[in-house]
């Protein structure tokens, strides 16, 4: 019997954002970013020094997930990066409460040639493998986010239902912790999930392993006045988890659109968020987090702040560039050593020399480079900012803040 949700999208109102506003502490889950160095090899001292950054600010780690470029890592690269995750989780094992992961790990089969019901094995090779690096290092606390394969899109309910059933017992098998339901819609045709409500609903309801629903819906919305994009998809969500599953799922977002998102969790006990934007500053949202567990008015300015920065990097249909501009802030403010793009990654999807700009406005505002260090942090990292006059390069700083 197919879950029949108690709202639709077109049920959403805006009262449905505001009585879900919370108060309580939000669960923090920080998809990482993957930097490279100028040869083309993975720059594993900043990975470090990114993952340390986030664990220290009270956020687990993700990593293989879409930030840390998966799709064009090689599985000896992805293995190398999970060891390496791990190896500087161990150190935190004080820091994240017991009853949450110490890491979270992507699992990507689209690459592979694959029937739908061939999923699940696949993935039972990855985790195999993984586990293998995870024993080694002594780390048992990881829970896996399988991304959406294209091969279910258009498969009827049952197939989706049963591939996530049986990833769910291969799971079983290698964690406590149990799997993230990653649902990811970014208006690519034929990319990530078409999952509706009621196959979320009996995917939830038949896979007990699920323990964190992740949304990621940044769809069109076709004939919405003059604005494309809205949030009542993920609100229909979080009143779906409400009614099928609330004592055991933690709902997450991942939409970068709608950080505040992440305020309504009131009517259920587990509530956060994964989100690359966080990878911005983990300073800041962990400030973010305690303002609203707070009640402190101060965490909206805040929200809208981050939240400005988040919509000026992401271009709709366009992942990779939110990622490049990622990479440029985290260099600007001097996290990583080089403000690069994946050695593979296409043109399309890198930003423009004449745009690395609007990362060091966004870092300006954040308070996340110094005034006075601007000019010599544009130098080192903007393309044609060191050939720029002294007085030209100071007036274009003063403009941007």
């Amino acid at each position: 019997m197919p879950i029949a949700p108690q709202k639709t999208v077109d049920d959403i109102r805006l009262c449905d954002f505001t009585s879900r506003v919370t108060s309580k502490p939000v669960l923090a889950t920080t998809a990482m970013y993957g930097p490279w160095l100028p040869s083309g090899e993975f720059d594993t001292a900043s990975y470090q020094a990114l993952l340390r950054d986030v664990l220290e600010h009270d956020s687990v780690p993700a990593t293989n997930v879409d930030t840390t470029w998966a799709q064009y890592n090689d599985w000896s690269l992805v293995c190398e990066i999970v060891r390496t995750s791990a190896q500087v989780a161990l150190d935190y094992v004080d820091r994240i409460p017991s009853e949450r992961p110490l890491l979270v790990i992507g699992l990507n089969t689209n690459g592979l040639a694959l029937s739908p019901r061939e999923i699940p094995e696949a993935i039972r090779r990855n985790i195999e493998d993984l586990s293998d690096i995870l024993a080694e290092e002594g780390l048992t606390r990881v829970r896996y986010m399988p991304v959406p394969d294209h091969r279910l899109i258009g498969q009827p309910r049952a197939v989706k239902v049963d591939v996530y059933r049986e990833i769910g017992k291969v799971v079983a098998d290698a964690t406590d912790h149990g799997l993230v339901l990653f649902e990811l819609d970014i208006g690519i045709p034929n990319f990530g999930s078409d999952f509706n409500l009621s196959d979320i609903g009996e995917i939830l309801t038949a896979v007990p392993e699920i323990q964190e629903y992740k949304s990621a819906v940044i769809a069109p919305k076709p004939g919405q006045w003059s604005y494309d994009y809205d949030f009542r998809d993920d609100v229909a969500r979080i009143a779906l988890v409400e009614q099928v599953a609330p004592d055991r799922v933690q709902f997450s977002t991942g939409n970068d659109w709608c950080i505040s998102l992440a305020r309504l969790g009131a009517n259920l006990p587990r509530f956060g968020y994964l989100l690359g934007a966080s990878q911005m500053s983990p300073q800041l949202f962990r400030l973010w987090r305690e303002l609203i567990e707070a009640d402190d008015p101060a965490a909206l300015p805040l929200e809208q702040d981050l939240q400005n920065a988040a919509r000026d990097f992401w271009t709709p249909g366009n992942v990779g560039i939110y990622r490049h501009y990622v990479a440029i802030l985290l260099a600007l403010t001097e996290k990583i050593a080089h403000a690069l793009p994946h050695p593979n990654c296409d043109a399309h999807f890198q930003v423009r020399p004449e745009d690395y700009w609007l990362p060091l406005k966004h870092a300006l505002r954040l308070g996340l480079v110094p005034r006075e260090d601007a000019a010599a942090r544009a130098r080192a990292v903007i393309p044609g900012a060191s050939d720029m006059p002294r007085h030209a390069l100071a007036e274009k700083v003063r403009l941007l803040g």
